[in-house]
Order: C-alpha cells, then structure tokens, then sequence
C-alpha cells in the first residue's frame, strides 16, 4: 500500500494552496481529486480578489502561496476597489480568463517535482493503531497517509436545482462526494447544510453592449502578487446594466416555484452574496439592482451576470433576463442553479484546521462554511502548512487577528457556530489600517521564510527592498523640498501650497497627495516600486493610528502567548461562570486570546480564568 505523509483531497483553490504548501515544506505529498483536468477550475465567478479578499489573496502571496502568482498570470482586467477610501480598505481585483486559469494551476501541480497526483474520489477513511489514516477510494484503491486535508468544496452530499428541476452535483456535470460525507457522519464530525448559486452564462454575440456602461480596468494595474515581475494582461472591459420593475414583476411570478421559498433547499445561503430572487424579496422596495456583465475568458466565450444567481425555473430566469438593458435578445448557454451540500462545523476544528476528534485530519475550503475562491485558498494554504509541519513534528503555524486577514476568518470560523456561509469583510478586522493590502509582506514574510514557505532568494530579496526602503525613509527625514518643489506635489491634490522649505518627510505625510508623483519630484534618479512607494506613504499618515493600535495588539499578543492545555476540562474551573465554562468547553480555544473571543464568554471570566491558570501554573 503507498503511503504519503499529507493527502489533500480536492483539487479547487483550497486544495491547491494545501497540496503545494505540504509540497513546499518537504514532506511526501499527493493530491487525490475526482478529475486532475477540473484542478484550478472557476466554477462560480471568473474574478480573483475585491474588497478584503484582496488582502487575503496578499496575504496568501506574502506567505508564499500561490493564488497571487496564478491571477496575474491569467488575469485579463486589473482593478483597484476603494481607491477614494483610504489605503487600509483598498481591495485588489482581477477579472481572470478561467480556462486558462485552471491551465496553469493544472501545469503548475503538475510540474512539482515529487508530488502525486491521483484521480479518484475517497470513499472513506479510518485511523489506524499507529495513528496513520487509511483511506479507501471508490475504485477500491487504497492509501496510508499521516494526515489528510479535506478539501471538497461544495460536492459532499450535494444536490442541484433550478426550479422544480433537482439533480445530484456539487457543479454542472461533476458528481456528488457522498460516500464522503457518510464517512465524516460515521466519525461523528457534526455537518450541516448550507446553499450557494450560480447565475446563468450569456453568449456574447447576443448582447447589445452599446446598451450598457463600459468598465475599465485601472490605467495603472496593480499586479496581485509581488513575485510578478512581468507586466500583468489589462486590456478586457466589462460591462454594467441594473434590473427594472418589469424584471423584479417576472421573477416573483417564479416564487412559487423557487425551491428556496418552497422549502425544498435547506440550507441557508450567503447573506452577503444573495440570489437575485432572495434580493427581489428582500429589498421589495427597490426598484432596480445592478448587475457586472464579466467575460470569462480572454475572447469573451461566455459572459457571466454577476448579481444574477438564481434557482428560479429556466423559463423565469430567461424571460427576466429578457427585461434587462443589453439583454433584450440574449442567449443563455448555461442557466443558473443552486447547490446545497454538507459541510463542516469549524468550531470542531482548532485554528490549525486539524479536527479536534480525529487528530491528523484537517478541513479547508468551502467544506467549512466559507464562501469564495479566496477565503478557500487561504484556509488550504494554512491547513496545508499545520499538516507538514505536523507530520514534522514541528510547532504549528498560528496566525492571530493583528497579524493577517487569515487569522481573523481562521479565529472567526473556529470560535463562532455560524448558519449561513462565512464571507470576509473589512469590517471584520478590528485591526484593520495594520492588515492593508500593500504591507502584507512587512507582516508575513520573516514568518514565512522561518518555516521554509519563503525561499532564501525570494528573502534576500525582501531584505533588499526594505534596505533601499529604509535609505529612502532616511533621505525624506533629512532632505528637505523648495516651495517650488512641495508645491508640485501639492498642487496636483488640490492642497495648499508651501512658502517655506519644508522636510520631504512631512510632505509624504499629507493626506491625498499622490506619492509616485512626490517620489518622482524628490527622487527622480531613484527607481523606487510603486507598491514600496504607496506603502510608505500609508505607513506615514496612519502613524499616529498605528502607534495607538500597536499597545492594544500587544496587550492581545500577551493573551495569545498564553496556551491552554489541550486536555484542560473548564468545567473543573470553578471561579468562573457555568455559561462560560460550557462555552468554552464546547469551542476548545488554543489561547487565553481565543477563548476570550468565544461568544458568550463574559470579560470577567477571561480575567478569573487568566488567575486561575497562574495559580495551577499553565501559564
């Protein structure tokens, strides 16, 4: 029987980041997914990143992952979002082209040298006396392996409607995991139902796009990843038209036969992504809701309603579609549906994502309540790493909320019962102005190269950028601008305009000014990154934030630093509440941090509880 050290099960963009991370950090790995040609596939949206999943996708480049690089190499159209917010709640965004981009995932897993690659899909598991996990596929092939990662999107137990049409699929022509889901039932892992959707695909050749406002990307791209180095592709549009009463009066004709009004779905669907049925029932008031018109490949294919997922029947969406500025004649390809699957309650996980119950066994992706491509590849990434680095009997890798967007989802979905999938958002991150798209490196590469996820070239590099950012800071502090100079700055923002000579430093610090045109007028022999120049000029004018942040992160730090037996039973803690002690017995934080962000756990109890473990010294 070949047996491997980690196993990753599925092959979407959580199980690409885990099978590469396990692959990255040495260990044996393969990767087991019911068809190695759907590696990497877009099944919903053909984008990568937005508001806050930005930052994770920067994140996730910064920790050495791969979804940054695989974008800027299939992108076709490049957005900065938030751009007339402030820099902490910009979010990167990029339209991709998705058959290439499962292309290049395919080539780039198959292109590791050592890694496994297996098609077939895992029917069931069962732990061993030695504490390996023998796993058994549907063909009846069997494998060993010290840790198994779970990645199965939306395919456990999952089913398909569109309308009073139902079929089993956890996506159009791809089957359900359901031996799988059995498998985790039998092992007493808690699941639950939760619903998402899709909305119908277009042919081009149908829409009058003359009808619709046209969407640029930025003149000036920002490429996801910093290891990039070649010019990203920027020459796609995409397209915006909105609903009108006639659509809304047409989609509500379907109601009765919405299988989400009907009872027929279950689970609940994301609160923050709805169906345009769940929208049109919502906001009853509203008389319009607008819709992205986004190409899916680079030739346009096939275009995709963003804002229009429905499991309302074919005939509904179809005449709706027909009401819509653009879309009078247009032809579906694909109508749109909704899935319903099983996936699994995270609070049973410990922030490494490994199973509370079933020790080696790990759980990323969607299959733990999460939506979107991002916020998959950021719990793949981080389950894959805590899987080799157990297998190498090393420390886990632990991300809390000051340090990274993926410790805030991670802590959240570990610490919350959630009933309807997770989406991330700015508004999440208490700490915000810290976890920025442009400084994700300055907070997670050290930690990256220390566990091996950073190679020491890529590191020599990064102590090369934040050398010459260091000379520059020192150049701004001491050199100071004429009045002709500051005000060529100024000027161009509207501010008002220098009389004095003025340090460059506190030129930097204005806000609104446009820093690629400071650095041009006080450097222009220098060739600074412009990512290097726009995150200075962050760094200055949330500083006096930043300074305040800082003694409140390591106050939170202090409790993060302080473990919790794994053993410990809180009902045995007597000095705080019972409702306390339950909760938290039920959720088993790793951290005095975590279990004081347990719902329902009182302040006072932390305190109490802080005591206490001084006093039976854990601490």
């Amino acid at each position: 029987m070949t047996s491997f050290d980690v196993v990753v099960v599925g092959g979407g963009h959580a199980g690409i980041e885990a099978t590469h991370a396990a692959w990255k950090l040495g260990v044996k790995t393969a990767m087991l997914t019911m068809d190695i040609n759907a590696i990497g596939r877009m099944s919903c949206n053909p984008a990568v990143g937005g508001v806050a999943k930005g930052q994770i996708v920067r994140d996730i480049d910064a920790l050495g992952g791969l979804m940054g690089l695989l974008t800027d190499k299939a992108g076709i159209q490049f957005r900065m979002l938030n751009m007339s917010k402030g820099p902490a709640v910009w979010g990167p965004r990029a339209q991709c082209d998705m058959n290439y981009y499962s292309e290049v995932a395919r080539e780039t897993m198959e292109s590791l040298s050592g890694l496994t690659l297996i098609q077939g899909e895992l029917a069931a598991f069962e732990r061993l006396p030695d504490g390996r996990l023998e796993l058994t596929l549907l063909n009846g092939e069997r494998y060993e392996t010290r840790a198994l990662v779970i990645t199965s999107g939306t395919f456990l137990a999952s089913r398909m409607f569109t309308g009073l049409d139902t079929s089993i699929g956890g996506r159009v022509g791809e089957p359900s995991a359901d031996k799988l889901s059995e498998c985790l039932a039998r092992n007493g892992i808690r699941l639950r139902r939760l619903k998402t959707g899709t909305p119908s695909r277009l042919d081009p050749d149908t829409i009058d796009f003359g009808e619709c406002e046209v969407q640029q990307g930025d003149a000036h791209p920002w490429p996801m990843s910093d290891r990039h180095h070649n010019p990203v592709r920027n020459d796609c549009v995409c397209w915006i038209t909105r609903t009108n009463l006639k659509t809304h009066e047409i989609l509500r004709s379907g109601f009765k036969d919405s299988p989400m009004f009907s009872g027929r779905i279950h689970g609940k669907g994301p609160r923050y992504c709805p169906s345009i049925e769940d929208k049109i029932n919502r906001f009853g008031d509203r008389d319009g809701h607008q819709l992205f018109l986004e190409p899916e490949r680079a030739d346009i294919g096939r275009v995709y309603i963003n804002g229009f997922s429905s499991s309302l029947p074919a005939d509904i969406q179809l005449a709706a579609i027909h009401t819509i500025p653009g879309l009078t004649r247009a032809k579906v390809l694909q109508i749109g549906y909704a899935v319903e699957y099983d996936s699994v309650d995270a609070t049973q996980l410990y922030p490494t994502l490994e199973c509370k119950n079933v020790p080696g066994l790990y759980f990323a992706g969607q299959v733990c309540g999460t939506s979107g491509y991002e916020e998959a590849a950021g719990q793949g990434l981080m389950a894959g790493i805590n899987a080799a680095l157990k297998v190498k009997n090393e420390p886990p890798f632990i991300l809390g909320r000051s340090d990274s967007y993926l410790g805030v989802m991670l802590n959240d979905l570990v610490t919350t019962l959630l009933d309807e999938p997770y989406r991330m958002f700015t508004s999440r991150a208490e700490y915000r102005l810290f976890l920025r798209s442009d400084n994700a490196e300055t907070r997670l590469k050290e930690r990256a190269h220390q566990i091996g996820m950073l190679s020491d070239e890529d590191y020599a590099d990064w102590q090369g950028r934040l050398k010459a950012m260091g000379e520059v800071r020192s150049f701004m502090e001491a050199e100071s601008a004429t009045p002709e100079q500051a005000n060529l700055v100024l000027a161009e923002c509207g501010q008002a305009l220098a009389n004095t000579r003025t340090r460059w430093i506190n030129v930097l610090r204005r806000p609104g000014i446009d820093p690629e045109q400071l650095f041009r007028v006080a450097m222009p022999e220098r060739n600074i990154p412009r990512r290097d120049q726009w995150f200075m000029y962050a760094e200055e004018i949330y500083a006096g934030f930043l300074d305040r942040q800082s003694r409140e992160i390591e106050e939170q730090k202090k409790m993060e630093s302080v473990r919790l037996p794994d053993d410990l039973d809180f009902m045995q803690v007597s000095v705080i509440s019972i409702e306390s002690r339950q909760r938290l017995n039920s959720v088993k934080p790793m951290t005095l941090g975590q279990a004081s962000r347990v719902p329902g756990v009182r302040p006072a109890d932390i305190t109490m509880l802080y005591h206490w473990l001084e006093n039976h010294r854990f601490s």
